[in-house]
């Protein structure tokens, strides 16, 4: 009985689904249809004012911000509540990524749900197949006229968000830009060694030596620390990335086939430059250990030149280094040309960076599918963007302008000010005049200087049947925990680079071909979405 009343559901939402799918192709994409009218329920309550006509509260698990509190009285979120009639109860979710997860995990596994919860599409398809998230596809149809315009104007986004079952499980949060992490430099370092911002692996070598060798702090002691990161392993991605393997992909396609990034017979080079710096004192001893906190003190502390981060970083480190030297210039860099590669990143925005799914067991639905229908509108973008209007934002000839309130603070980057003030990160559509209006001209030169040598990396919206996931959590969790262990030693020198082959071996003893098989099968159904 159970099993024919979850294909009835299932059945209703896959025909919701071909509706949507069919109002979002009849232009073949190219954006040149209107949204439809709203009508119904999406046409009352447009017409009262707000979006909902009674007040709600939902509980919400989302990703916190060390730059923010959590708060409905937050100018940014306050205005977001008065207009939607949604109130949030915010329930505590750790800082660290993985812990994010864990808790997220132990949470599905519980039962008690909140009504709204974030995380990577994979995790939220993996929810919605098993029954703990609710199917969106007639919720889509009948309530979010906004949301269906925007898939009719880039399809891509439907294609980044479906199950493999056909169903749509969550809202996503669409990114405006690629641009992310890139190189960031001290300039006046470099100005005082008499050096450019390095361009090629060999470059990046002798610039890290200059800092560590030629006292550029200028405090007569040999304190340096030339590179410093926050992100772990993933922080030493420069040092990687020239020989041919991102750190920012466990897969990569090639010829059409499904293959795993660390056994890439590329990557025992760039495991050897990076282990060279580290030898010889250029990147942070500590970067396997160093959080926010020690990070920004090696800046504060001025015993730190370069670093690798996203680009809005480089007005935060210089808005806090500038306390300790007035003279302070941050910037940012191209990727560095490998000796045998040309320079390119897969470090990147997304189109789906992450999503919000709703608890099948919600009394809200309707009301939840209604509230992120108005943040995909244009107003909804405009107050998720840009905040209140007269405060954050003016208007200037049709163009949303941050307010001085957000661009001239003299303690934080414009990003870190509107965490303060109460921005979250929901799911929306983010605005390319957003990212343009956050940052100086600076910082949006710099920033546009890296997206030609972006290249699209593996897909993180695949999705795995549980008899998949079932392999894949037993196997490539193994196979990830010893790859994390020997990187970190190959790179620290715990381990000889001379076991590199025997490293690949492992790997394959503990069942990487099942891995790949699946990984295979699940790319070849995404390119058939």
């Amino acid at each position: 009985m159970k099993n024919k009343t979850v294909k009835r559901k299932l059945a209703i939402a896959v025909s919701a689904l071909a509706v949507v799918v069919a109002g979002c192709s009849g232009n073949g994409g190219s954006g040149a249809g209107e949204a439809p009218a709203p009508t119904g329920d999406a046409a009352k309550s447009s017409a009262n004012g707000k979006v909902l006509d009674k007040k709600i509260e939902v509980s919400v698990y989302m990703r916190p911000r060390t730059e923010s509190v959590e708060s409905n009285e937050l100018p940014w979120m306050k205005a977001i509540v008065e207009k939607t009639n949604v109130y949030f109860k915010w329930l505590k979710a750790p800082n660290d990524n993985n812990d994010y997860i864990q808790k997220f995990n132990l949470t599905l596994a519980g039962g008690d749900l909140p009504d709204l919860m974030e995380a990577t599409p994979d995790l939220l398809n993996k929810g919605g197949e098993s029954g703990v998230f609710e199917p969106l596809n007639k919720l889509i149809d009948e309530h979010m006229p906004n949301f269906k315009k925007l898939v009719q104007q880039n399809p891509k986004i439907l294609k980044d968000i479906k199950s493999d079952d056909g169903n749509i499980y969550f809202f996503p949060q669409i990114s405006a830009v690629k641009t992310i992490n890139l190189n960031i430099f001290r300039q006046d370092w470099l100005d005082k060694v008499g050096m450019k911002a390095p361009t090629t692996t060999d470059e990046m070598y002798q610039v890290l030596k200059a800092f560590k060798e030629k006292d550029p702090n200028g405090n007569g002691a040999n304190d340096e620390i030339p590179f410093t990161t926050r992100n772990k392993l993933k922080g030493l991605l420069p040092f990687i990335e020239p020989f041919g393997v991102s750190l920012e992909e466990e897969f990569y396609v090639e010829n059409n086939q499904v293959k795993y990034s660390f056994t890439n017979p590329k990557l025992k080079d760039g495991l050897a430059f990076a282990a060279k710096l580290y030898k010889e004192g250029l990147i942070d001893k500590e970067y396997i250990t160093n959080d926010q906190k020690i990070w920004e003190s090696r800046f504060t502390n001025q015993v730190s030149g370069s670093t690798f981060d996203s680009f809005p970083r480089i007005e935060y480190l210089e808005k806090l280094v500038v306390k300790a030297n007035p003279n302070v210039n941050m910037t940012g860099s191209i990727p560095l040309k490998g000796p045998s590669m040309e320079a390119y990143t897969k470090s990147q925005q997304t189109l789906i960076k992450n999503g919000f799914a709703i608890s099948s067991k919600s009394k809200y639905k309707v009301e939840l599918a209604k509230m992120h229908d108005w943040f995909y509108s244009e107003e909804g973008q405009l107050a998720h963007n840009f905040g209140v209007l007269g405060q954050t934002y003016i208007m200037e000839n049709n163009v949303p302008k941050y307010t001085d309130l957000i661009m001239k603070d003299p303690k934080q980057s414009p990003l870190l000010k509107m965490y303060e003030l109460g921005h979250r990160e929901f799911a929306y559509q983010w605005d390319i005049r957003y990212e343009n209006a956050m940052v100086t001209p600076k910082i949006e030169k710099i920033r546009d200087s890296i997206t030609p040598y972006i290249k699209d990396r593996y897909p993180l919206t695949l999705s795995f049947t549980q008899a998949e996931r079932d392999v894949l959590n037993s196997k490539l969790t193994e196979i990830t925990t010893y790859k994390d262990e020997m990187m970190n030693k190959f790179i620290m020198g715990a381990e000889s680079l001379d076991k590199f082959d025997e490293f690949v071996k492992n790997i394959e003893k503990m069942g990487l071909d099942q891995v790949l098989k699946i990984q295979q099968a699940s790319y070849d159904r995404y390119l058939k979405r």
